[in-house]
């Protein structure tokens, strides 16, 4: 066995040594079968070939290209949130109007529905007293009415709450409310959002006009729920009125009127920044200044607080019911908005609107979403434009707030 087994190792060698190991070798190549015999009578089917397959690649390359796309596009959705479901603001379901004592007819408070102007409810004011400012808290259900007893010189903040219908449910005094003085006009009660903070400015009713200006004038800001007040003084021959919170009651602005003589008179529009604490810190420099005859006749806050509405001048809207005219040469027909920087007094843009109302003094309140401002000239919203609806309140109102 051995010799066969060195036999066989040397063949082996032998054939190894003939292999060329740089020399390329073909792959085996498939054998061909053998055509089926034709059937008689019949030609003899064709050799199929092997099959192309030079469209996979392509096609590859398109399905790749659509599923990135696919991808692209799911990724945006998901990090856009859908239109659809987003709240859009819509304008308070109500408005409020006060009016003071007079004719024989009690002061009152009156609800009315914001799209139809229709009067929802009226409550009469305790008899010697008068519901002067009012301001609405961001549900659109609570509000909060200045009372100015008449026979003494003190004014008290009373909470109102309002019914889906629009019916005045509940009436009471706020703790801790009650101050010497009256409110020196519109503006003068102001409240955040969530109903809490309050902020009213009130001047000496014992005085003349003018004197009283000079003296004991005073911002008050009180806690609704426990009843704490904060108070500090004016400037001499100064009073503050037009207040409006900012949406989160972090900051206050303000107008802050100096009396410079009989026929001069300069307004600063103003912020006061809340601290932590919800106590005032130092007032900031003016943000807009005005000199008689020109004046603020309307301030409103945005919701984000680094903006600010204001109407400026005296520009008198009178409807064609009316039947009155105004002097040569006045615009009744409009009326303009500033939006103005909260930071510089820098004007942003002016918003103007045709008046399809005249009711009395000019005011102008904004709504929990800083969309929609109530104006004695119309209903504006800032959301559309030219967009405005008709007020359907009487030309004696004092105040009026959604």
């Amino acid at each position: 066995m051995s010799g066969l087994e060195d036999r066989l190792r040397d063949a082996l060698r032998a054939s190894a040594g003939m292999v060329d190991a740089d020399k390329p070798r073909p792959f085996p190549e498939p054998r061909a079968r053998a055509p089926r015999p034709a059937l008689p009578g019949r030609a003899a089917a064709p050799r199929r070939g092997v099959p192309s397959r030079r469209w996979v690649v392509p096609v590859c390359a398109v399905l790749a290209v659509l599923v990135l796309a696919a991808g692209i596009v799911g990724v945006r959705k998901m990090m856009e949130p859908d239109r659809r479901l987003q709240k859009v603001p819509t304008m308070p379901r109500f408005y409020f109007a006060s009016y003071l004592a007079g004719g024989g007819d009690p002061s009152r408070v009156e609800v009315r529905d914001s799209r139809t102007g229709r009067l929802l409810d009226a409550k009469p004011a305790p008899k010697g007293t008068n519901f002067l400012n009012l301001a609405a808290a961001g549900d659109g259900r609570t509000l909060y009415v200045l009372k100015r007893t008449r026979a003494v010189c003190a004014t008290r903040v009373e909470k109102m709450s309002v019914s889906e219908a629009g019916a005045i449910v509940r009436s009471s005094e706020v703790v801790g409310s009650a101050v010497s003085g009256e409110p020196p006009g519109q503006g003068s009660l102001a409240v955040t959002p969530d109903g809490r903070g309050l902020a009213y400015s009130v001047v000496s009713c014992a005085d003349p006009p003018v004197t009283r200006i000079a003296s004991d004038a005073r911002i008050a800001i009180l806690d609704a729920v426990s009843g704490n007040r904060r108070e500090w003084r004016e400037p001499s021959a100064a009073l503050a009125d037009q207040l409006s919170w900012a949406g989160r009651g972090d900051r206050l602005f303000f107008v802050r009127s100096r009396y410079k003589g009989p026929e001069k008179t300069v307004q600063e529009l103003r912020s006061l920044p809340m601290g932590g604490d919800g106590a005032p810190s130092a007032a900031a420099p003016p943000i807009r200044t005005l000199i008689s005859p020109r004046a603020f006749e309307g301030v409103a806050a945005a919701a984000d607080g680094r903006r600010v509405f204001v109407i400026e001048g005296s520009v008198l809207s009178i409807s064609a019911e009316s039947g009155e005219t105004a002097g040569p040469g006045a615009d009744t027909s409009s009326f303009s908005i500033l939006e103005l920087s909260a930071d510089d007094g820098r004007v942003l843009r002016s918003i103007r609107r045709r008046s399809v109302s005249f009711a009395g003094d000019p005011v102008m309140k904004g709504d929990a979403t800083g969309r929609y401002l109530a104006t004695g000239f119309g209903l504006v919203d800032l959301g559309k434009p030219d967009a405005i609806s008709r007020i359907r309140i009487g030309e004696d109102f004092y105040d009026l707030d959604w």
